[in-house]
């Protein structure tokens, strides 16, 4: 009852900043995105639900509060779920600096702070889903300079999430997770392309809500919503961990590649402590010879250059390995082929088939999975 109170109000929130954002001079559009998948397994994938899935269903609204303020408001439904992207006030400062306040994307890999909208692929690699901390509350402030700039954040939990209530002497208090990142780039231009390479690291302390499970899907959810994880590993005594993260993107007209390598260190109490990484390589090519867009340290998606579209072929292998001394998540390899419709700026239609190679003890199969998704976005 208490989630069904905390969902209605949010909506009713959400609701009326939309019907109000005539107000003031307020400059608010209503935005969003449906992303439907169909997933299939082709060998070896007993253990998946063939099916379709509801990936995302978003609905929100943004816009200008004045001339140096703007804001950003976003729900995701899917799967007869509610929960916050989005919640954010954003304000300039000087010629390239900005002021970041609410819940975003915590600055950590190109992979990751990509929009689902512009990813390449489907999913985004493991390294994207189990090592970057993606949407949390807290400050950032970000600076330009030229081709290059900077975003560091002090961030707390996500929308949505509690700490665990500890008990002492003087009764109960609440200790939640506290974290720092940083993360820098620069964009060459190389001709009429760019040569990109940037750093992050981020360190989080959980403040005595010691324990950390990682995990996650094949890169691919099946009509269950992903249910099945083929990597997984607990720490139930972990304090904090420091991320880093590299990465190295190349664009030259129709051709683009992209690399990222992300290494997690977990300080673990009275018990080992841990080092998780991986890495993905992907490449792209665009058949209709448009390019890759590009803007201060994030990649942008394809444009279609007529009324017929765009298409676009890809491909990326990536790894995961969450085995380390007496921690045996298992280690996953993946294989993924894609091709990509852009039929306009906001209509794609994408297919991909995934060869997933699991290396853990109790686990001998190969699976070959297909996934088909028809996004919009408004």
């Amino acid at each position: 009852m208490k989630k069904l109170l905390f969902r209605t109000a949010i909506l009713s929130m959400l609701l009326s900043v939309i019907m109000t954002s005539n107000i003031e001079a307020q400059e608010f559009r209503i935005r969003g995105r449906l992303h439907m998948d169909s997933f299939f397994g082709l060998s070896d994938a007993e253990e998946f639900s063939n099916g379709f899935n509801n990936r995302r269903a978003r609905l929100g609204a943004g816009g200008t509060i004045n001339d140096k303020w703007d804001g950003r408001i976003e729900l995701d439904f899917a799967d007869e779920s509610l929960s916050a992207n989005d919640f954010r006030l954003r304000g300039k400062f000087g010629e390239s600096g900005r002021l970041w306040i609410g819940q975003f994307k915590v600055p950590q890999g190109l992979n990751q702070l990509t929009s689902s909208n512009e990813i390449t692929f489907i999913e985004r690699s493991s390294i994207s889903n189990i090592i970057a901390p993606a949407r949390r509350m807290g400050v950032a402030f970000e600076q330009g300079f030229g081709d290059a700039g900077f975003k560091t954040m002090v961030f707390g939990r996500a929308l949505g999430e509690r700490g665990i209530f500890q008990t002492d002497e003087d009764g109960y208090h609440n200790n939640m997770p506290l974290g720092i990142a940083l993360r820098g780039f620069y964009g060459a231009p190389v001709g009429e392309g760019v040569f990109h390479v940037g750093a992050s690291v981020v360190y989080e302390d959980f403040n005595d809500n010691n324990g950390l499970r990682l995990r996650d899907r094949p890169e691919a959810r099946d009509s269950r919503g992903g249910a099945v994880r083929l990597i997984d590993v607990s720490l139930p005594n972990a304090e904090n961990t420091t991320k880093f993260g590299l990465e190295l993107l190349f664009i030259s007209g129709a051709f683009s590649i992209e690399g990222e390598y992300m290494q997690m260190g977990v300080s673990n109490v009275d018990m080992d402590d841990a080092s998780f990484s991986g890495y993905h390589v992907q490449t792209s090519y665009v058949l209709t010879g448009e390019s890759r867009s590009y803007s201060s340290g994030a990649v942008g998606g394809i444009r279609p250059a007529n009324e017929s579209g765009a298409w676009e072929i890809a491909a990326r292998y990536s790894v995961m390995d969450l085995n380390d001394d007496i921690y045996l998540g298992g280690k996953q390899s993946t294989i993924t082929f894609a091709l990509n419709h852009y039929v306009t700026n906001r209509l794609r239609f994408m297919a991909n088939v995934i060869y997933v190679d699991i290396d853990r003890g109790d686990y001998d199969k190969s699976p070959l999975l297909g996934v088909l998704r028809a996004q919009y976005n408004f």
